[in-house]
């Protein structure tokens, strides 16, 4: 009996040294994943179409190679977003008058299928890359350290023709973004 005791007494000390490892390594996995991200980072973002976006970070500053030379709008929007839509007139006019200066970039924040991101394409006539917002969540994680971003859609980062961060802004405006784009001329 006491032998039997003693087995039993040696497997449930095993066993909590197991579970303290487990436990042990789930926290440092944690911490890892946790740890702050650098200003300095290289974002790989592809549209539904099929194009290729790298972008490169640092302090204030976001490069995308092949939008050199351009004012850039870098968008966080939602199909389902009724401010996010009210602006998609406003980008697609800018696109088209000013093809030499001006890009966007917008990526989709709701998650919505590919399927439904084809269909608003079209009906909209939308002619700016759409990039599923799916697997950004290290680019969604790394705007709230670096710029205290909630989730708040619309979000316009406005990006000047050498990277600086010209603007970050939130939600509904009281201006248009072609008067957004014309103040980031001047700076």
């Amino acid at each position: 009996m006491k032998k039997n005791n003693n087995i039993i007494l040696l497997l449930l000390g095993i066993f909590l040294l197991i579970a303290i490892a487990v436990v042990s390594i789930k926290i440092l996995d944690q911490e890892k994943t946790s740890q702050p991200l650098s200003p300095k980072q290289n974002f790989v973002l592809k549209s539904i179409n099929g194009d290729t976006f790298n972008l490169h970070t640092d302090t204030k500053k976001i490069l995308i190679d092949g939008m050199e030379n351009k004012i850039i709008f870098l968008k966080v929007f939602g199909w389902d977003c009724k401010f996010c839509m009210k602006e998609v007139p406003e980008l697609i006019e800018l696109k088209k008058t000013l093809p030499e200066k001006f890009a966007v970039l917008a990526i989709e924040a709701q998650n919505s299928t590919k399927e439904l991101s084809l269909e608003k394409i079209k009906k909209y006539e939308i002619n700016y890359p759409i990039i599923l917002g799916e697997n950004q969540d290290k680019f969604y994680r790394y705007l709230q350290e670096q710029y205290g971003w909630t989730g708040i859609i619309p979000l316009t980062i406005v990006i000047s023709t050498k990277g600086d961060i010209l603007a970050f802004e939130l939600g509904q405006k009281s201006y248009s973004l072609s008067e957004l784009f014309k103040a980031s001329l001047d700076k």
